[in-house]
């Protein structure tokens, strides 16, 4: 066993959230692949053990060690591979299947934060997950996981041995500049200038359909929407236009419809953002996220386009300061943690998409329990895994690919119904086809119900009635 290796603050935090509640599922993460083919078990099993060899992360417990969360590495991962021989299960069972061993809980003092599982209904059909604690990773490190076992894999199959080459850097690598950075004068300076931006802020949040439990249940669930065709077409014609990102238009009108569901103003919305910017750490398994934060100030008769080119300027502040760590942020600034989520973030936003060349990631990104492709040998599909849920009040996901794209509702179960987030999704809807329509629109007079939905809801025409929404 190796000594002891410091914890970055997201995993800092991530150990304290752990130790509160050690068999919640919430922080879990992964990714799995249908497999249509014949698995060589032997050539798999070594494969994992070349993968673990090549990123320490894989090989690491977490344990206190006088009083302080630290990670220790061993020479070998210490699970390697779990067979699961499910035959005769219907398609429903399997998926539950697959879905509940993601869920299961791990001890990170014992097992560390990974596990390999193939679930396996016959020699031909089956799922090979690759499960992780979010202490250990995040969604390129599963990527990158993933590829490595199937580059070794391939070579193994062939009668070679695995060639993977050896990391220029690790996490620690990571974790130091971290530490040299806030304690310096340019994070001394990121510091003063998060602490100005949540001033007089509050977190965005919606109308719940249950009181906020004084501790988290961890408990959630996904409404899923496609945007697709014209929509698509006019958002991305939209964003070119007006010289913004795709991501800032789309958190603009989020931001928008917000404001005109709750009234609110000066509150703030969270977006995951990726601290893996060294050319060195590209390769490194780890939890390179952070959260940056997102302020919504909507003059009188601000429109669509004003709240797209807000954010758009906001996004490109607050990369130049991405460094310095959330977790930090919500411990300085004066108020309690109430709830799922923190003081600062209840709700958050994120876009992924598919730019890389990879032929692995796009396979991964582009289709969800798709028709196999021909990968490593074997006849693969990406399977979906819900994941994520009920770690805030409602994270809404979108995942872009070449005419599409596919938005999350993440949401807390112990908060709200899923008519309630099944309406906000139709709602944010809404507030795309209207700034499609008019981006200069005043974001104010959204309306959120159409005449149809208030005769049903009232019995009686809203031509002469009161109106709503």
């Amino acid at each position: 066993m190796s000594s002891l290796h410091p914890l970055s603050h997201a995993q800092q935090s991530l150990w304290f959230l752990y130790r509160l509640a050690p068999d919640a599922a919430v922080y879990n993460t992964g990714v799995a692949l249908t497999v249509r083919s014949a698995v060589d078990l032997p050539a798999l099993e070594r494969a994992i053990e070349a993968t673990a060899e090549r990123h320490d992360m894989l090989r690491s417990l977490f344990a206190e060690h006088d009083g302080r969360a630290a990670r220790t590495v061993a020479d070998r991962h210490p699970l390697g591979l779990e067979l699961r021989e499910l035959p005769g299960l219907t398609d429903e069972r399997f998926r539950t299947a697959v879905r509940d061993a993601l869920r299961e809980p791990f001890r990170l003092e014992r097992d560390g934060a990974f596990r390999f599982v193939l679930l396996r209904r016959g020699a031909e059909d089956a799922v090979l997950l690759m499960a992780g604690h979010h202490i250990g990773t995040d969604a390129t490190s599963n990527w990158l996981i993933l590829r490595d076992l199937l580059q070794s894999y391939r070579r193994l199959v062939d009668g070679r041995e695995p060639d993977l080459a050896p990391l220029t850097a690790d996490y620690d690598d990571y974790t130091a500049r971290e530490r040299d950075l806030l304690g310096s004068p340019r994070g001394a300076r990121m510091e003063q200038y998060w602490h100005d931006f949540c001033a007089g802020a509050i977190p965005a949040e919606i109308p719940t359909d249950r009181p906020r439990p004084t501790s988290p249940g961890y408990r959630g669930s996904t409404h899923h929407l496609d945007l697709s065709g014209p929509r698509v077409a006019g958002l991305r014609e939209l964003a070119l236009a007006d010289g913004v990102s795709l991501f800032s238009l789309l958190l603009g009108i989020l931001q928008g419809l917000l404001h005109r569901y709750t009234r609110q103003n000066a509150f703030l919305v969270g977006a995951p953002t990726t601290t893996r910017l060294s050319p060195a750490t590209r390769e490194v398994v780890g939890n390179f996220i952070n959260t940056l934060l997102f302020r919504a100030d909507l003059a009188p008769g601000a429109s669509f386009r004003d709240a797209a080119r807000a954010a758009d300027a906001q996004v490109k502040a607050g990369l130049g300061r991405v460094g310095y760590p959330f977790e930090l942020l919500t411990r300085t600034v004066n108020r309690p943690r109430t709830g799922a989520g923190s003081a600062l973030c209840r709700i958050t936003f994120n876009m992924i998409g598919t730019s890389s060349p990879d032929p692995l990631l796009r396979l991964l990104l582009d289709a969800a329990d798709g028709a196999p492709a021909e990968f490593a040998g074997l006849r693969i599909a990406p399977f979906e895994l819900p994941q994520a849920e009920g770690q805030l009040d409602l994270a809404v996901n979108v995942r872009q690919s070449v005419d599409s794209l596919a938005v999350d509702f993440r949401y807390d179960v112990d908060l709200f119904d899923e008519a309630t987030v099944e309406r906000f999704a139709g709602y944010f809807v809404r507030a795309v086809d209207a700034a499609l329509a008019d981006p200069d629109a005043a974001v104010a007079r959204l309306t959120l119900v159409d005449a149809a939905a208030m005769d049903r809801m009232f019995g009686f025409a809203t031509g002469g009635g009161r109106r709503v929404g």
